[in-house]
C-alpha cells in the first residue's frame, strides 16, 4: 500500500533575514518539513550552499527555532559576468521559525547533510530520558 503525504494546509511561518531573503529564484532556501511524534518533532530545512562550519542553531522551550549561517561560494575568475543567476547570493542569513507545539530544548539532535538539508529531531517535555549530542556538522 502506497503511503501519500499531502500538504499541510497550515504551513509554518519561516523568517528569512540576509541571503536567504535575497532570493528571487531557484531552489527553495528555507523550504522545511516538520513531522510530528508522540514524543518530538522531526525538522528539516532546505539550505543548499551553507557552510557547514560556519553556523549556529538554538531552540526555545515554545518551539520557536533559530538557524544562523553563511552562504559562500566563489566565482571562477574566468567567468567575468553571470549570465543567468538563480542560486542564492553568498553571505550571511537567519531562518527563524516555530514548531507546532512546546519542545525540551535540551533534548535534541541537529545536523547539516552534505546535501545542504539541515535535519532535526527534538523530543516534547517528559519524552527524553538521556539528553541528545547537538551538533551542526
Amino acid at each position: 500500500m502506497e503511503e501519500h503525504i499531502s500538504p499541510s494546509h497550515s504551513n509554518p511561518t519561516v523568517d528569512a533575514a540576509g541571503s536567504a531573503k535575497e532570493q528571487s529564484s531557484g531552489p527553495a532556501f528555507g523550504g522545511v518539513d516538520i513531522g510530528e511524534s508522540e514524543g518530538g518533532y522531526f525538522l528539516r530545512v532546505a539550505m543548499p550552499g551553507a557552510m557547514r562550519d560556519e553556523g549556529s542553531f538554538s531552540i526555545s522551550k515554545d518551539g520557536t527555532v533559530e538557524i544562523q549561517g553563511v552562504i559562500r561560494y566563489e566565482i571562477p575568475s574566468q567567468v567575468p559576468k553571470m549570465k543567468v543567476q538563480q542560486l542564492y547570493p553568498p553571505g550571511p542569513f537567519a531562518l527563524s521559525l516555530k514548531l507546532p507545539g512546546r519542545v525540551d530544548p535540551r533534548m535534541f539532535t541537529c545536523k547539516l547533510r552534505y546535501d545542504g538539508i539541515f535535519e532535526v529531531v527534538v523530543m516534547k517535555p517528559g519524552y527524553s530520558d538521556t539528553p541528545a549530542q547537538p551538533s551542526y556538522q
